[in-house]
């Protein structure tokens, strides 16, 4: 007898990649699990690139306590290896001959730990209109991933990275938000099935991090007794579920084989060719206080790993991924409390450890401000810090308030820190894009390209930068 290998409703989407493994994930179409059914079975198959022999079938649980879904860890792979996959689900446990012709097919690449570069897709913020019955209104959203889909097709980078705000729980201005576990779950189901995405996601390795949209706009400014008990908690396991099971957050067991338990902590570090990457949670840590030198963006625990992090391995290049902008600041009336801004005193000793580092390959990527753009800090010492924002990948409106982003910022200005003491000098050498974009973003033992493309993958030259590492 033979079983067909069904397509996920989500997924597959490949995730986190090491030297010798690989994350996927997937999820089961809604209500197919039936009554006391706790569980189904995903397949998945895999092969390197050229070669005509599949491996044997893996199977993995998809879980009725995680929306359906559930994220198989692939080992004894290659490193350096680009491989293609069929994935799927099965109905039922019964021996039978496997048919494949319906299961998705896609690609990931391990990485070379001994490579001297590394290139990834880079963008974040894609606001996707979502009416009062939860669903997607248009495609408008999607048609950037398309462009994206087919540079990666191209250019083969190793992965791609999300800076934040992958979906928009709080559109309409709050109307209609997405309140409840199963309306976390569902905007995430329809944002990531959408067909451009969904296909970059399955070809395209891929890394997260959430930013406040994931839960609400500027979280957790206005967070009462009730948000904390009750949205908090749906949109976090939404994004444990979508985002970060198939990241490094997710602890692994001893063995590598699978997923350990729920996530201790959001932020992660992962390496790629000649980059070292911490990857920040930037929202659900965060302390506010009246007293500015009170006021927390990140844990002790973060900052202290950040800092550590900084002098393993000095000579690698070291990228810090925000999903807020670290400089440059605003110019009043703009400046808010949200981006690091409103945070001087930690931003403070996060640059202070970098400039008292061994590193001096320094470079933060940002999102958040729907513009984009390149700028340099040059911290008292002489030490260069590289800052690239790339924001947003879609946004209905363009609202002119971002068009006119350059004159919010104040450079060339000295960047300060608490109680005003100036960290260093920042300057914009380039132009402030402020329309849909993404980049690609290239690392070197010499230096690194941020290129931009619009919505309709056009070059931004004037946007884009090429860096030499000091």
């Amino acid at each position: 007898m033979t079983r067909i290998v069904e397509r996920f409703a989500v997924g597959p989407i490949v995730g986190e990649s090491g030297d010798t493994h690989v994350r996927v994930f997937g999820a089961l179409p809604q209500g197919r699990l039936t009554a006391g059914q706790k569980f189904l079975w995903g397949r998945i198959r895999w092969r390197e690139e050229g070669q005509s022999q599949w491996s044997d079938v893996r199977r993995f649980r998809l879980n009725g306590n995680f929306d359906g879904s559930g994220v198989v860890i692939l080992n004894g792979l290659r490193p350096g290896g680009r491989y293609e996959y069929q994935a799927g689900w099965v109905s039922d446990e019964e021996p039978a001959e496997l048919d494949w012709s319906a299961a998705s097919e896609g690609s990931f690449v391990t990485n070379q730990p001994d490579a001297d570069q590394t290139r990834f897709l880079f963008g974040s913020c894609c606001y996707r209109f979502v009416g009062f019955d939860g669903k997607i209104q248009d495609d408008r959203a999607d048609k950037i991933f398309a462009e994206m889909s087919d540079l990666s097709t191209r250019e083969k980078p190793d992965f791609v990275l999300f800076g934040g705000d992958q979906v928009y729980a709080d559109s309409l201005y709050n109307i209609g938000a997405a309140d409840n576990r199963g309306e976390f779950s569902s905007l995430y189901r329809e944002s990531f099935a959408q067909p451009k995405l969904a296909r970059l996601l399955r070809e395209t390795n891929s890394y997260m991090i959430l930013d406040d949209h994931e839960i609400e706009n500027n979280w957790p400014e206005r967070a009462n007794a009730d948000r904390w008990t009750s949205k908090y908690p749906a949109a976090i396991k939404a994004y444990q579920i979508y985002q970060a099971s198939h990241s490094p957050a997710a602890p692994l067991n001893e063995a590598g084989t699978y997923l350990d338990r729920d996530p201790d902590r959001f932020w992660y570090t992962f390496s790629r060719g000649p980059a070292d990457f911490f990857v920040m949670d930037v929202r659900t840590e965060r302390v506010l206080s009246r007293w500015s030198w009170q006021r927390r963006m990140i844990s002790e625990e973060q900052e202290q790993a950040f800092v550590r992090w900084l002098d393993t391995d000095p000579e690698r290049i070291k990228v810090l991924v925000t999903s807020v902008v670290l400089f440059p600041e605003q110019r009043r009336p703009f400046r808010g409390k949200d981006a690091w801004e409103g945070f001087r005193y930690q931003r403070q000793r996060l640059l202070t450890a970098m400039a008292q580092s061994r590193s001096r390959k320094l470079v933060v990527l940002s999102g958040d401000v729907h513009a984009s753009l390149y700028a340099n800090l040059t911290l008292n010492g002489g030490k260069q810090v590289h800052s690239w924002t790339c924001s947003g990948l879609f946004w209905p409106t363009a609202l002119m308030a971002f068009r006119w982003y350059r004159p919010m910022i104040r450079v060339p200005g000295l960047l300060y820190g608490g109680w005003g003491r100036p960290l260093g000098q920042v300057n914009v050498p380039g132009q402030v894009f402020s329309d849909n974009a993404f980049s690609m973003v290239a690392f070197t033992e010499e230096g690194a390209r941020f290129d931009l493309y619009d919505r309709r993958r056009r070059h931004v030259a004037e946007a884009s930068q090429e860096i030499r590492w000091s």
